[in-house]
């Protein structure tokens, strides 16, 4: 049977003791690109000598959202392989526990304040089965009424994710020990996913390219059409793990880096510009090839890469991003590092990157009601101006009050957690 891994000792992070944590960095550059992508970004608002870089602004907030369960998939499998948790009753209820107390106070507080503010329509007597739903983190963005805050429907995902996570590491903890084991999971679940893709493609071509209600409903929101991106990142603690149990370093296709000339280029450099990549290149094809708003698209997806090729670059990208910065020795940092505070940020100026991160489960649950009121107040007749003034309307105050939320309702929420004693 494989061993727990070995915690390092202080002395290998005594001059690494403030470093970056760079999943938070990557959940703020998640956020802000949800954000940017929900205040609407003009087109032909950027053109220099005729060619059109307006497409620079069109993040792919879809995109965003699947870097966030990626995310989320390497860090909930991450508490059991370190186990910070246990497998047994008394583990998994714990760590229900404590997921439900990270997700559900923030949760219901944005609920109760929509209710009442911005989404009233929600409490009439024909919405309350879309009520229930959110209530019971079942909730779908195709759900009635159509204007309600439809980032809800993400967090639904999650926490349906965190039920099945404990089955998940049960089933594949001492089923995947090699390189080889996991590179065929990971094929396997890649083939799987492009299955079912293809299932609902075929039966429902034809809506899927003129709705995008159809989409969303059923392959964009359900967390089964998801679970790909989510199983992606969960496999990375796998191959961390195996890389620490044989004592060697598990180099990702190293042929292929020396043929292109990048086995010198850190693996960190190499992660930030595949990232950059993803950015640009989901960005330019949103612009051209999928032409979002543009006057008289109407909805739906309208291209194949969008539809198969997107969700699974995603994932794939993001895992090797994830096992950049966390194989090694940073896998068990977290342990050793300075909790972020101004003094941390003034001898790291780089973990100020991690301050939009830790807020940016406030700034998701909030942007879309605080740009809902006040999107009608930016106009002018220079679109891309309207854009900017909303948008940097919309990013200060949703910092703002995720920032009052996080020291009122997160923070004291945390501070009930209960973890298993050494």
């Amino acid at each position: 049977m494989a061993q727990p891994v070995a915690a390092p000792s202080a002395a290998q992070f005594q001059n690494n003791s403030n470093h970056l944590d760079a999943l938070q960095a990557l959940r703020g550059f998640a956020c802000l690109a949800i954000v940017v992508f929900h205040c609407a970004a003009p087109r032909n608002a950027i053109v220099y000598k005729n060619y059109d870089f307006s497409w620079l602004l069109f993040s792919h907030g879809i995109v965003a959202v699947w870097i966030f369960f990626g995310i989320s998939g390497y860090l909930m499998g991450k508490v059991f392989y370190t186990e910070r948790y246990t497998t047994d009753v008394a583990g998994v209820l714990s760590f229900w526990r404590n997921r439900l107390l990270r997700i559900c106070p923030l949760y219901y507080f944005a609920l109760l304040i929509s209710c009442i503010f911005v989404y009233p329509v929600i409490l009439k007597l024909e919405n309350w089965g879309s009520l229930v739903r959110i209530l019971t983190f079942t909730y779908n963005q195709v759900l009635p009424p159509a204007d309600f805050n439809i980032t809800f429907w993400a967090i639904s995902s999650e926490v349906q994710f965190y039920l099945i996570v404990p089955f998940i590491y049960n089933l594949l903890r001492y089923r995947l020990l090699n390189k080889k084991q996991i590179l065929l999971a990971a094929g396997a679940i890649i083939a799987l996913a492009f299955f079912l893709r293809l299932g609902v493609w075929v039966a429902l071509k034809e809506p899927l390219q003129t709705k995008s209600f159809y989409y969303y409903k059923y392959t964009y929101n359900p967390v089964l059409a998801n679970l790909d991106v989510f199983l992606l990142g969960f496999l990375v603690n796998a191959w961390i793990y195996s890389q620490r149990q044989a004592g060697s370093n598990l180099l990702i296709l190293p042929k292929l880096r020396k043929k292109l000339r990048l086995d010198r280029l850190p693996l960190k450099t190499i992660a930030i510009g595949l990232m950059s990549f993803l950015y640009l290149f989901t960005a330019h094809h949103i612009y051209f090839q999928e032409l979002w708003r543009l006057p008289g698209r109407g909805g739906g997806i309208r291209t194949s890469t969008f539809f198969f090729v997107l969700p699974v670059l995603t994932a794939v990208l993001t895992a090797f991003f994830i096992y950049a910065f966390e194989s090694g020795n940073s896998y068990l940092a977290y342990q050793n590092n300075e909790k972020l505070s101004f003094y941390a940020c003034l001898k790291n100026p780089l973990r100020i990157l991690e301050i939009f991160g830790h807020l940016s489960y406030g700034v998701y649950i909030w942007h879309t009601p605080i740009n809902k009121n006040i999107a009608p107040i930016f106009t002018s007749e220079i679109p891309i101006e309207a854009f900017y003034s909303r948008l940097t309307a919309t990013l200060i105050l949703s910092t703002v009050l995720a920032a009052v939320t996080y020291y009122l309702v997160e923070i004291p929420a945390g501070r009930l957690k209960t973890y298993k004693k050494p």
